[in-house]
């Protein structure tokens, strides 16, 4: 028994040490990616990830003590924190509406500010650089590659279609991580709630 206990005390420490780790990943990524999300949206997931890492740090220093409360607490806060995050992300994944990168294109243009959406999305235009040919305007240089302006160098997809994919492709790693990150809180709850009963029994034990 004694080697079942350890072990998944080591597991759990192990686990939660993976999980702050994500958190702390999630946070980068979220701050990568902060112009393309709104300002409640990425403060939400900034304070939710920054209590992850908290009570994933609680978790290891918890089953390292043995403490029964500690312990009982990690669990707690994770299973609280698990519940919000399964709700928000299948609320998400059944949200079928995509930021519209028609829109975010349209207004760069109108208000003639392409050269960052072109070189952040190496993309041209709206559709393509035809879109500055028909307007009788020069190809600026961000739409080439290192603004190099060479034939071969100059981006073929429009802005509209290429930040349209970028949208899409965040809306899955948005919900890959967050089912990954529920999965090792959900771990760790579970190994928490088993060591705060088996550190319970201990020092029942100890006190006979």
């Amino acid at each position: 028994m004694g080697c079942a206990i350890k072990t998944i005390k080591i597991s759990s420490i192990v686990l939660n040490a993976i999980l702050a780790l994500l958190a702390v990943g999630a946070i980068g990524w979220i701050a990568f990616n902060a112009d393309t999300e709104s300002e409640e949206f990425v403060i939400a997931a900034y304070v939710a990830c920054a209590i992850i890492v908290l009570f994933a740090f609680l978790g290891i220093f918890a089953a390292i003590r043995e403490s029964v409360c500690l312990t009982a607490t990690s669990a707690v806060f994770l299973l609280v924190l698990a519940i919000p995050q399964i709700v928000s992300t299948c609320m998400f994944l059944h949200q079928s509406e995509v930021q519209s990168a028609q829109q975010t294109v349209e207004l760069a243009w109108q208000a003639n500010n392409m050269d960052g959406l072109q070189q952040k999305y190496e993309c041209c235009g709206k559709t393509s650089a035809q879109d500055y040919v028909h307007l009788r305007q020069s190809i600026p240089p961000s739409c080439y590659v290192d603004l190099q302006q060479k034939p071969e160098h100059l981006f073929v997809e429009g802005c509209i279609e290429k930040l349209q994919s970028h949208y899409e492709s965040d809306k899955r790693r948005f919900i890959i991580v967050s089912w990954v990150l529920v999965a090792f809180e959900l771990l760790c709850f579970a190994l928490a709630v088993f060591l705060a009963i088996s550190f319970r029994n201990k020092q029942r034990r100890m006190q006979f």
